[in-house]
C-alpha cells in the first residue's frame, strides 16, 4: 500500500510465527557527501526518543514487552543507502495482560524515527560523539576481514565514480567534520528526501495496522512518478584491471570482478543465478569440486551475483605459490560455462540449491523481509513461489547465452608482504 510520494506499507501476514516484526526502511541516494553523515543516524537515533531518552529506557521499555529486540543499523541495496530500523514483538495473542503489543511497537518506531532525544534543538553532542566513535571503529575494522576487504576493493577499482564503490560506512575523514549541527540539519534532509518502507509481518490484523500509519501520514492520492531504483553498473574502461596489493596476511584473497553484460531485473535475473549456482555459489558447483576438492588450489572459493549491479564476484583463499595454478583453473570453469560443458544433472542440482535456498526465506521473517526491500529496489516484483517456477524455467541455452555475456573486468589479489 502507497500512502503518498514517499510513504509505503508492506503488510505480511504470517500465522505460523509466535512473534511480529515490524522493520523500517528509510531510502536515499548513495552519495559520497552524504553517505557517513547518514551511517551515523541510525546509530544515533537508536540512542533515545523524546519519550524514552537513554539506551536503559528503551532496555526497561523492550523488557516490559516480554523481551523485545530492537535494533538499527545502516545497508546499502543498489544504488541505495538504506537506514534500517527493526522491532519484533511477541504476538498480542501471547500477551499475558491484553497488551497491544504491536500497537506500542508501531509508535516505538514512529518516535524512533521522528521523535528522537534532542539537545537544544540537535541530536545530543554525548549520543553524537559517543557513536562517532563507534563508527570510526567500524569504518577502520573494513580490513580487519580480508575476505570481505578483498571483495570491496575490487568493486572499488572496477566501479569508479559509481556510487556503489562507496562503503556503506563512509569514511573516517568526513567523520572528523560532523557535528551534532549539521548531522541534525543531514536528517531533515532525510526525512524530507527519503523514500520510507514500512514492513509489517506476523499475525496482525492489517486493516488496524492501515490506520496506524493512516492517521500519522497524510495520504495523496497518485499517480505517482516511478523513482529509478538502481541501475546497470557501468564500467569504465575496456581492458581488464590488474591490481596486486601487499599486505601482512597469511592466505592470499584473489577477486575476479566479472560484467554481466545483461539488463537487471527480472528477464535476466533467474538465467544468471543458475549459471552462477553451477559455477559457484553451491557446494556442487564447478569452481569448489574442481578447485578447491580435486585440484587443492583453494582453501574457500565461491562466487556471488549482485542482482542490483550486473556484477559477478568470484573470490578465492589461495596460498602464495598457488596464484598462477588457481587463476588459470578457475578461467577454465568460467569458459566451460560459456562453451556449455555442465551437466543436465549439473542444472538440475543448481535449480534443487536456489528452490530450497528460496523456500527458506519463507522460514524467517526478517530475511523475507529484506528480500522483499531488494527485489523492490531491483524493479522485481516476484514473490518466492514465483520465483520458484521461474528458476525451473531456465534451460542450457539460457545458461549458455550468460556465459557469452560474462567478461572479466577486474582481477585484484591481496598477498602477503613480498
Amino acid at each position: 500500500m502507497r500512502i503518498n510520494e514517499k510513504t509505503f506499507i508492506h503488510i505480511t501476514r504470517a500465522e505460523n510465527f509466535k512473534s511480529n516484526v515490524i522493520a523500517a526502511f528509510l531510502l536515499v541516494d548513495l552519495n559520497k557527501k552524504t553517505v557517513t553523515k547518514n551511517a551515523l543516524i541510525p546509530a544515533v537515533l537508536r540512542r533515545g526518543t523524546q519519550n524514552l531518552q537513554t539506551m536503559k529506557d528503551i532496555s526497561i521499555k523492550m523488557n516490559e514487552m516480554y523481551g523485545a529486540v530492537f535494533d538499527a543499523s545502516t545497508d546499502k541495496i543498489g544504488d541505495k543507502q538504506s537506514i534500517q530500523l527493526y522491532i519484533s514483538p511477541i504476538d498480542n495473542a501471547y500477551a499475558l495482560e491484553g497488551e497491544d503489543l504491536l500497537g506500542e511497537s508501531l509508535q516505538f518506531i514512529y518516535d524512533v524515527i521522528f521523535h528522537p532525544k534532542l539537545e537544544n534543538g540537535v541530536f545530543d553532542a554525548e549520543y553524537v560523539a559517543g557513536e562517532k566513535e563507534t563508527l570510526r571503529e567500524l569504518i577502520k575494522g573494513k580490513i580487519n576481514n580480508k575476505a570481505s576487504y578483498a571483495n570491496f576493493r575490487c568493486l572499488e577499482e572496477m566501479l569508479g565514480d559509481d556510487p556503489y564503490a562507496l562503503y556503506k560506512y563512509g569514511n573516517e575523514a568526513d567523520l572528523n567534520e560532523i557535528t551534532p549541527e549539521n548531522l541534525y540539519e543531514q536528517y531533515q534532509h532525510l526525512l524530507k528526501t527519503a523514500e520510507i518502507h514500512f514492513y509489517i509481518s506476523g499475525n496482525v490484523d492489517s486493516e488496524s495496522v492501515k490506520a496506524f500509519f493512516l492517521d500519522k501520514f497524510e495520504r495523496q492520492d497518485g499517480p505517482f512518478e516511478e523513482s529509478i531504483r538502481t541501475k546497470k553498473a557501468k564500467i569504465g574502461f575496456e581492458e581488464e584491471k590488474q591490481i596486486i596489493e601487499n599486505m601482512d596476511v597469511v592466505q592470499g584473497k584473489l577477486v575476479l570482478g566479472y560484467d554481466v553484460d545483461l539488463p537487471i531485473g527480472t528477464d535476466s535475473l533467474y538465467k544468471v543465478l543458475v549459471y552462477n549456482a553451477i559455477l559457484g555459489s553451491s557446494s556442487n558447483s564447478k569452481l569448489f569440486q574442481n578447485v578447491r576438492e580435486k585440484a587443492s588450489l583453494a582453501y574457500t572459493i565461491r562466487s556471488s551475483y549482485l542482482k542490483h549491479k550486473g556484477i559477478l564476484l568470484l573470490s578465492a583463499g589461495i596460498e602464495a605459490d598457488k596464484y598462477d595454478k588457481a587463476l588459470e583453473l578457475i578461467k577454465v570453469q568460467v569458459d566451460d560455462m560459456k562453451n556449455g560443458n555442465f551437466t543436465d544433472e549439473d542444472i538440475q542440482d543448481a535449480k534443487v540449491f536456489l528452490e530450497n535456498l528460496f523456500l527458506s526465506c519463507l522460514d524467517d521473517q526478517t530475511t523475507l523481509i529484506e528480500l522483499d526491500i531488494g527485489q523492490f529496489v531491483a524493479g522485481i516484483e516476484d514473490s518466492v513461489e514465483e520465483m520458484v517456477k521461474k528458476i525451473h524455467m531456465v534451460s542450457r541455452e539460457d545458461i549458455i547465452e550468460v556465459g557469452n555475456q560474462v567478461k572479466l573486468a577486474t582481477t585484484y589479489y591481496l598477498r602477503g608482504e613480498m
